[in-house]
């Protein structure tokens, strides 16, 4: 198994090394290391030279042997991202495992969460049958949601996917980007951005407050300018209110000021009446820039509100906004299926594309769902 980690970093690396995106420019920087007991960094960051160099060191590897202790190998590779690489950077490492820990590993999912605390996407590679025994383990170390971050080496097409699934993060907080692979400088085009966000009974002010953490840190990575990416914001409940529009033109600082300034309004979710304001900010879009709307909620759609989801949202499809949905789920409730149906309506096409479905508020924090390549 030990080789065919080794052939897959090579084949995978030429692969992601070779990548070409319409409109964007991606510079790729690539670190390996390997655990067991101890770690050994085989190639640091700052010793990147080109992909010859790098597949040189990869192929050279011995074999540790011994025990499995992935905390070491997190915080090693956690160090080697925050110290060797720049904060605008994105950030991403893979971590190829069985996910059977020696018993004296320390906390593993404490190590991890540090590492995401530094804005590190993970995506955990099961190298087994016994892997998937392990699956909660590999859930829990990788960065959310699972079904993009938790990959099998079992699987036929794994590298097609992780190219797929990685270039996908490196869209999410570009400009500005890196993978455990690499460092990308991106070209950036314009945007129309548009916040919708529940702030219904059901959410609460502690998970409010979370939200709005998520938020500003998503528009840090953003390009915020009159030119570039204009932001707007929709805060609603029973009623909705316009915290930020695209005609303010707004700055980084403003918008991040507006959304932290927002009132918890904790009562009905009027998901169809927020949409449809949403509509009527992107009024101001300037002609041929792509509008994205991005709506956080986590309950269904209220039926007292006088304007319908199915009215809203198809008035959103007309307009050619681009929604993307963050649904906050609980597959125990009887209504489950019927909110999930609601969340699969109002994401664009492809659903696998646009809609995030999450357990729980806190997944929030110092993750990023959000795609506009």
């Amino acid at each position: 198994m030990f080789e065919k980690q080794k052939t897959f970093v090579l084949s995978f690396s030429t692969r992601l090394a070779m990548l070409q995106v319409p409109s964007w420019t991606m510079k790729v920087r690539m670190a390996a290391l390997q655990y067991s007991s101890t770690v050994s960094i085989e190639h640091r960051f700052s010793a990147w030279k080109d992909l010859d160099y790098f597949h040189g060191q990869v192929s050279t590897m011995n074999y540790i042997g011994h025990g499995t202790y992935t905390t070491y190998a997190i915080t090693n590779a956690s160090q080697l991202l925050v110290h060797e690489t720049s904060k605008d950077s994105v950030r991403v490492a893979v971590l190829m495992t069985d996910g059977v820990d020696h018993p004296r590993n320390p906390d593993v999912i404490a190590a991890a969460v540090e590492a995401k605390g530094h804005g590190i996407k993970f995506f955990a590679v099961g190298l087994s049958d016994i892997a998937q025994q392990n699956n909660a383990k590999l859930r829990a170390i990788a960065s959310t949601p699972a079904q993009q971050f938790v990959q099998s080496m079992l699987d036929s097409q794994l590298e097609e996917k992780l190219l797929k699934e990685m270039v996908s993060v490196v869209f999410i907080l570009c400009p500005k980007p890196k993978v455990v692979c690499s460092h990308l400088t991106c070209r950036q085009t314009p945007l129309e951005l548009v916040f919708v966000i529940d702030s219904s009974e059901s959410v609460g002010p502690e998970n409010f407050n979370v939200i709005k953490d998520f938020v500003n840190a998503l528009i840090d990575h953003t390009s915020v300018s009159r030119d570039i990416t204009r932001v707007g914001v929709v805060l609603y409940s029973h009623i909705n209110m316009v915290v930020v529009s695209l005609r303010q033109e707004a700055s980084l600082d403003e918008i991040k000021s507006a959304v932290h300034s927002m009132t918890y309004l904790g009562e009905g979710t009027f998901t169809g009446s927020a949409i449809q304001q949403a509509n009527q900010v992107f009024k101001a879009a300037r002609p041929g820039v792509r509008k994205v709307s991005i709506i956080i909620t986590d309950g269904q759609a209220d039926k007292r509100d006088s304007v319908s989801l199915e009215s809203a949202v198809t008035e959103a499809q007309r307009s050619n906004i681009e929604m993307f949905v963050i649904g906050v789920v609980n597959k125990s409730d009887p209504l489950y299926k019927e909110f999930k149906k609601e969340l699969n309506f109002m994401a664009t096409d492809p659903d696998s594309d646009h809609l995030y479905l999450i357990d729980e508020f806190t997944t929030l924090a110092g993750d990023y769902f959000i795609i506009w390549p």
